[in-house]
């Protein structure tokens, strides 16, 4: 969701390769599904709002049923349910830890690729109200919580579904706090290991991204977090450069 689409698509089309194909929304109007190597990876849209942000869909075979369930937990539809011809029928909630949303029944032919360069890799939480994201969302997709603590990431919670990791929550530090901090999801996109994420940063800076946290190593990878020519802040991720521990020295990634 972006204040300017053609900024937006311009910056990640020249980072990732992506394509675009556009989409009728009935309830947002247009906007512009992201291709990679033909296969959707994402979609760009304006925002209503004046805030440029990444939105997380989380994928449910019944979105009715499961946005009851969510306002029984204290969550709160704030895009209703509309049906996208071609993706699904989609809604958009905030939780009780005051984070955004959106669920996705998607269609049968529905497919998304992850896991990738240029795709989704991995997805975080970073709130204030750790415990309540942990109950809201155990509660809803059954998700459990394993808590994790290192010299970089205190409060940190990895999100199982079984034995497969799928999420993870990330808890604000309280003295970096500012009355403008926003409860956020901070999307992980895969990195080339062609490209590395060194040289991927350096790229994003001349296309006019900012860097957010320098890139740093990790158990995921070697890890950046950056911001788009609008203002949405990402995190890039090389799988292959995954460490057993951090050894960066930079700033907490998670201290707004």
């Amino acid at each position: 969701m972006t204040t300017d689409v053609g900024a937006a698509c311009e910056f990640y089309a020249g980072l990732f390769g992506w394509e675009y194909e556009a989409h009728d929304d009935p309830w947002a109007g247009t906007h512009l599904l992201a291709h990679q190597d033909g296969f959707p990876v994402a979609s760009i849209g304006e925002c209503d709002d004046g805030r440029s942000r990444w939105r997380l869909y989380l994928a449910t075979m019944d979105s009715s049923a499961t946005a009851a369930r969510a306002g029984g937990l204290g969550g709160r539809i704030v895009v209703p349910r509309s049906r996208v011809p071609g993706l699904g029928v989609k809604l958009v909630l905030t939780s009780p830890a005051d984070d955004e949303f959106g669920l996705l029944e998607p269609d049968d032919r529905w497919r998304f690729d992850v896991g990738l360069p240029g795709t989704l890799v991995w997805a975080e939480l970073v709130t204030i109200k750790a415990q309540t994201a942990d109950h809201f969302y155990g509660e809803l997709f059954g998700y459990a919580a394993e808590q994790f603590g290192t010299e970089h990431r205190t409060g940190y919670a990895v999100w199982y579904l079984g034995e497969e990791s799928v999420l993870a929550r990330v808890s604000m530090i309280r003295e970096h706090l500012t009355t403008g901090t926003r409860p956020h999801w901070l999307v992980y996109l895969g990195v080339d290991e062609e490209v590395g994420t060194d040289e991927l940063v350096r790229q994003a800076i001349a296309r006019g991204g900012r860097v957010r946290v320098d890139p740093y190593d990790s158990g995921l990878g070697r890890i950046a977090v950056l911001r788009d020519p609008t203002g949405a802040r990402f995190a890039v991720v090389d799988p292959a450069q995954a460490a057993e521990y951090g050894t960066t020295n930079n700033d907490d990634p998670y201290d707004d």
